[in-house]
């Protein structure tokens, strides 16, 4: 269901279930209207027309006849909103709509990432305390809805949201999707993370050359950054690698340096 799809939908009145009357009475009118015996060829035309024009009819009626599935599936639970989302590829402009309409100042923003990182959910409460520099508690009121069984990717397993019915705040949500072909990560995860390339990996204070092997070796073609330097390709082999991030399917980003990095992070805790 494309965007223009749930727009009409949104605006057009119910019209009931089955072939509105309006198209029935056009349909009586086509096939009972008396037609004198024209020549063969112009029958032939005449009876496509109306056929086409019936095809018409029929399509618009079960058209508005249909509703438009929405976006994002919205429900009262007590008093509260339950928010999961419906169609990952919609227009935020969608997502809006359908927030607004239950007195909802949420963005919504889909950011592409890798598989062990789609449908991961990112909150930040209370968006103008934020920019008005007040401190804003990690514990707000908008929380993900966790699903069944054991999950050991960083930030949870989501499968929703839910906040109170009265919010009244401005949020800010980021809501993990899997990476088209060739799309980079907007929602880029730590390269040690669960599901990543060296995740449970020893990788922290190993020279460039040594990771460049790790990851090759694993299918992943590294890029570098530096302190006041952008992306490239190469570094100089003798560095140490001190963090590093997946950019794209099969493309990894390093932070670099000529000097060991200072206070090595512990394993993550799914590594023994």
């Amino acid at each position: 269901m494309n965007r223009i799809d749930r727009l009409v939908a949104g605006i057009a009145p119910d019209p009931g279930p089955g072939i509105t009357p309006l198209a029935h009475e056009l349909m009586e009118e086509i096939t009972t209207l008396p037609v004198p015996p024209p020549p063969r060829a112009r029958r032939r035309r005449f009876v496509a027309s109306a056929v086409a024009l019936m095809a018409v009819v029929l399509a618009v009626g079960l058209a508005q006849a249909t509703p438009a599935a929405a976006a994002l599936d919205i429900h009262r639970e007590g008093d509260h909103y339950v928010i999961k989302v419906n169609d990952l590829f919609a227009d935020p402009r969608v997502y809006e709509s359908e927030l607004r309409a239950r007195g909802l100042r949420i963005t919504l923003r889909i950011a592409p990432t890798s598989a062990s990182m789609a449908r991961s959910i990112l909150v930040m409460n209370d968006i103008d305390g934020l920019r008005a520099g007040r401190a804003v508690s990690g514990d707000g009121p908008i929380t993900t809805i966790e699903g069944p069984g054991p999950c050991a990717r960083f930030g949870g397993c989501p499968t929703g949201l839910k906040l109170p019915i009265n919010y009244d705040k401005s949020a800010e949500i980021v809501l993990g999707r899997r990476a088209q072909p060739g799309e980079k990560y907007t929602l880029p995860p730590g390269i040690g993370m669960p599901g990543e390339p060296l995740h449970c990996v020893d990788y922290v204070n190993k020279t460039v050359a040594q990771v460049q092997a790790m990851l090759r070796e694993r299918g992943v073609r590294p890029e570098f950054v530096s302190a006041g330097q952008g992306a490239r390709p190469e570094a100089p082999a003798n560095w140490y690698t001190h963090d590093g991030v997946m950019s794209a399917d099969g493309l990894a980003l390093l932070l670099v340096a000529p000097e060991p990095r200072s206070g090595k992070p512990p394993a993550h805790a799914t590594c023994s």
